[in-house]
C-alpha cells in the first residue's frame, strides 16, 4: 500500500509542486504543465480566433510567458482557470491587433443572433456595430463595394473576384483592405473591445 502510494505520488505532481519546481528553473516541470494543458487552451483558442495556426500562436505565448514570469507568478485557486483565462485575454488581445486583417466583425454580425445570453446592452451596441458596418459598405465606391460584398457574402475567393470582374488580383486585395480600413475608421474603440468580448459566449 506505502509502495501504491510512492508510485501515485511520483506520477501524479500537483500544479502547485510543478510551479514551484519551475520558478527554480526545472524545465522538467514546466514541460509537464505544458503537455498537462496544452490541448485543452489550443481548442480554447481556436475556438475564439477560427485558426489553428493562430491558436497555436497565442498558447505558444501564454506558455512562454508562464515561463519567463515563473518567478514571480503567484496562483491562487487552480492553474487550469489562470491558464484558460490567460489564453481568452490574449485572443481578444490579437483580434484588437488583427481585426481589420481578418473577418472577425463580419463572423460577430452573423453569430450574435443566436446568443441568448447576452445582456440586452451589449445586444443594442452589437445591433449599432451591424448598422455601421452596413451604412460604411453602403457608401463605399461601387466598384469596392462589389469587391467586398463577393467577398465576405458569397465567400468568393480574391482569385475568382478579380477573373469575375476583369481585375487582377492585387487589386481585389487593395480594395478589401480598403474596404476594411473604412469599416475599422466608423467604429470606435469601444465596439472593437465589444466585439473582441463576445468571443467569451462563442468558446
Amino acid at each position: 500500500m506505502v509502495y501504491s502510494d510512492n508510485i501515485h505520488s511520483v506520477i501524479i505532481e500537483t500544479d502547485a509542486n510543478l510551479l514551484r519546481q519551475m520558478a527554480d528553473g526545472d524545465n522538467h516541470a514546466f514541460t509537464t504543465l505544458y503537455r498537462r494543458y496544452w490541448e485543452g487552451l489550443f481548442v480554447t483558442a481556436a475556438k475564439v480566433l477560427r485558426s489553428k495556426e493562430e491558436a497555436a500562436d497565442v498558447v505558444q505565448e501564454v506558455f512562454l510567458s508562464l515561463w519567463k514570469r515563473r518567478n514571480e507568478i503567484d496562483v491562487h485557486g487552480s492553474l487550469a482557470a489562470y491558464l484558460h483565462t490567460s489564453v481568452r485575454y490574449k485572443c481578444i488581445h490579437y483580434i484588437e491587433k488583427n481585426i481589420h486583417h481578418r473577418d472577425y466583425l463580419d463572423l460577430l454580425a452573423a453569430v450574435v443572433i443566436n446568443i441568448s445570453s447576452i445582456d440586452p446592452e451589449n445586444a443594442l451596441q452589437l445591433k449599432e456595430m451591424q448598422e455601421t458596418i452596413n451604412k460604411t459598405v453602403s457608401k463605399m465606391p461601387a466598384k469596392m463595394q462589389e469587391v467586398y460584398k463577393l467577398s465576405r457574402q458569397e465567400h468568393m475567393s480574391h482569385k475568382e473576384i478579380a477573373d469575375l470582374m476583369s481585375i487582377s488580383v492585387e487589386t481585389v486585395k487593395k480594395h478589401i483592405q480598403h474596404a476594411l480600413n473604412l469599416i475599422r475608421t466608423h467604429l470606435s474603440s469601444g465596439t472593437y473591445l465589444l466585439a473582441s468580448a463576445i468571443f467569451f459566449y462563442l468558446s
